[in-house]
């Protein structure tokens, strides 16, 4: 049975006409056959029995079995003559002919048999002959997509930022929105190169100085929708209340999360960032992973590693409107917060646990109990994330090896207490790991050095 579409155009002709004569001459010879099998089994029977059932139609076929034999030997000599004529002309186009033939066979009986070929596989075969597959098909090969290679797969990507919100009345050594802009726009950027950022996490000091009044307050638009494009704020903000954050905000003297002017409870609703409480917990079982967020204000003077943890409290309760409330408040959601984890910790079954809060883990130096269990990769690979001095590292922080952590307080909104300013991104691979990295800007944006120095 012929398959012209598997073939070459020219040595589509060639097959044609020599399977053509090839059957002609099976026919010739099984007729051939059929005819001295009749004469055989006749010469075996008596002279008048063969006088008897001798007919016409038997004597046309012997005689045609005898005719083909003729035209069996003129067909083979027929087939040579045609063989000699077509080399010539198709001779020089030989050797990429047969391997174009190849290429188009094995495209054939891929798309033929519905078999899915490895992507490997079917990249190695025609990177072999680029030239010769658009020959064939140049439109299909425009259009033919990059095959990925499994090793690149993602799951999903997000990123995480914290410290951001400048004002310009009261402010630290960042002279303007240049530094927060130049990061927003390196966010966009890399969320258009990923194309999978499924969350942001904002680790808090969202609105320098004193934080929100409700959720009507300008700085919203201000001091973020202005700042970030649409793209960046079309997925959630997984957000926890930083130090600045409460100065203002009605919820710090009241345990009413309702009362809260950044508290959302709708993660769909992309006009607010996503903070259901202020300690929460989020499953995304299509990532493996969970988002903790915890509310630690309490520690704000846990750069004091010698300090107990009764000796701390939120010390910016002191430009609230309720100072004895903010501290009840605050000690009591850091209560909350350790109690949340430890029950995640024992409950979840994702893989990954990303854990953040506004304080770094040296913060947590009067809790060692918390420090090791973040240190644990027993059940969970954990990835905590924690912001409030202004700079993005992993080196000033406490160590929670094997598991991962990060300072990412270099969000432009303040101060620069280090020279890496921008964001991190975190990227979960086809195995549900999650690598993290950080995005920097230019730290002479974030802050120049002062007009001597710069002169000088």
């Amino acid at each position: 049975k012929l398959q012209p579409s598997r073939l070459n155009p020219l040595s589509t002709s060639r097959q044609v006409c020599l399977e053509s004569l090839a059957l002609f001459s099976c026919w010739c010879v099984r007729a051939s056959m059929l005819a001295s099998s009749e004469e055989e089994r006749s010469l075996m029977t008596t002279a008048d029995t063969c006088a008897e059932k001798q007919t016409p139609a038997l004597a046309r076929t012997a005689v045609a079995g005898r005719i083909c034999l003729v035209l069996t030997l003129a067909s083979l000599l027929l087939a040579g003559s045609l063989l000699a004529w077509l080399q010539p002309m198709h001779g020089a186009d030989d050797d990429k002919l047969d391997g174009l033939s190849k290429a188009s066979a094995a495209l054939y009986m891929n798309g033929a048999t519905g078999e899915e070929e490895d992507s490997k596989s079917q990249g190695d075969l025609l990177s072999k002959q680029p030239q010769l597959r658009t020959t064939l098909q140049p439109e299909a090969a425009a259009e033919q997509p990059q095959l990925e290679s499994s090793t690149h797969q993602r799951r999903g990507s997000f990123l995480v930022i914290g410290d951001w919100g400048w004002d310009e009345d009261l402010h630290g050594n960042v002279p303007d929105t240049s530094c927060q802009k130049q990061i927003a726009r390196k966010m966009l950027a890399k969320m258009e190169e990923l194309g999978d950022v499924k969350f942001i996490i904002n680790v808090g000091d969202s609105f320098y100085p004193e934080g929100l009044k409700s959720k009507d307050d300008k700085q919203w638009d201000t001091k973020w929708r202005n700042i970030y494009a649409p793209k960046v704020r079309s997925v959630p903000w997984y957000s926890v209340y930083g130090n600045h954050d409460y100065h203002h905000d009605p919820c710090i003297c009241s345990s009413d999360p309702k009362d809260c002017a950044q508290v959302n409870y709708n993660v769909h609703n992309l006009d607010y960032f996503y903070m259901p409480g202020y300690n929460w917990y989020r499953e995304h079982p299509e990532l493996d992973l969970e988002v903790i967020g915890l509310d630690m204000n309490k520690f704000m003077q846990g750069w004091n590693s010698s300090a107990r943890i009764e000796d701390l409290h939120f010390e910016d309760c002191q430009w609230s409107a309720c100072k004895a409330d903010c501290y009840g408040n605050s000690n009591a959601r850091a209560e909350q917060g350790f109690d949340l984890f430890r029950k995640r910790y024992e409950e979840s079954t994702a893989k990954n646990l990303l854990v953040f809060s506004h304080y770094p883990t040296d913060y947590f130096q009067a809790v060692p109990e918390f420090l090791k269990n973040l240190s644990i990769a027993d059940h969970h690979d954990i990835t905590y994330f924690g912001g409030h001095r202004h700079n993005v590292d992993q080196t000033s922080t406490w160590q929670i090896t094997p598991n991962t952590n990060w300072l990412v307080g270099g969000g432009g909104g303040w101060s620069c207490d280090g020279k890496e300013q921008g964001f991190v991104v975190g990227e979960i691979d086809a195995d549900y790991k999650v690598s993290t990295y950080a995005v920097l800007v230019d730290f002479e944006i974030c802050c120049p050095p002062p007009p001597d120095q710069a002169s000088a």
